[in-house]
């Protein structure tokens, strides 16, 4: 093949059909080749990411009462603190990943239709006909169900929402790590 194409070289003042096709040809091979190695390097070079950082900075400690439940819904975290101090649950159903929604009541629906709601873990609360109504979370994609502490009772969640990190940052807000699981007991006392 370079044999031809130096044959080509010398004798320019003939261009064949023949000639002609195959030099389009190796161009077009030449042309073809660069782009799949650039495409392939480029590869190697992720494109960026659009979405927050999973750390970020809430309110002074407080700024939230005892037995408040804050919650952030652009950054999918709740912020609450009980008399043991305060704990950040990341708000990703544990089913396929949408956001439940905070509501004031998610038990009494089921009460009154005689399902029995074991305790809330974290305040020692039970739903009862007297009393059906208990904090939680919904969600809305496929109606499982937590606790106000993120625990799950009801629907196809397979285990509670994770606990993420929280500390003070050095300026007395609240730092929040959602990249950072921690264990259900953790509080952070202030």
């Amino acid at each position: 093949m370079a044999a031809d194409f130096r044959r080509l070289i010398q004798d320019s003042r003939e261009m064949t059909r023949r000639s002609f096709l195959a030099m389009a040809g190796w161009l077009g091979f030449t042309a073809a080749s660069l782009i799949a190695l650039y495409q392939s390097v480029r590869m190697l070079y992720p494109n960026a990411t659009y979405e927050d950082p999973p750390a970020f900075k809430a309110d002074a400690p407080g700024a939230y009462a005892v037995g408040s439940t804050t919650v952030i819904i652009d950054k999918r975290v709740v912020i609450n603190h009980d008399p043991n101090g305060f704990y950040a649950i990341s708000l990703i159903c544990t089913h396929l990943g949408c956001t439940p929604r905070y509501f004031q009541d998610v038990t009494s629906d089921l009460v009154l239709a005689g399902s029995s709601i074991s305790k809330d873990p974290d305040t020692g609360q039970q739903a009862t006909k007297a009393d059906p109504a208990l904090p939680g979370f919904k969600c809305p994609c496929h109606g499982s169900r937590y606790f106000r502490d993120a625990v799950n009772f009801f629907g196809p969640a397979p285990r509670p929402m994770d606990r993420v990190h929280i500390e003070v940052a050095r300026d007395g807000r609240l730092f929040i790590d959602r990249s950072v699981i921690v264990d259900r007991t953790f509080r952070l006392k202030v």
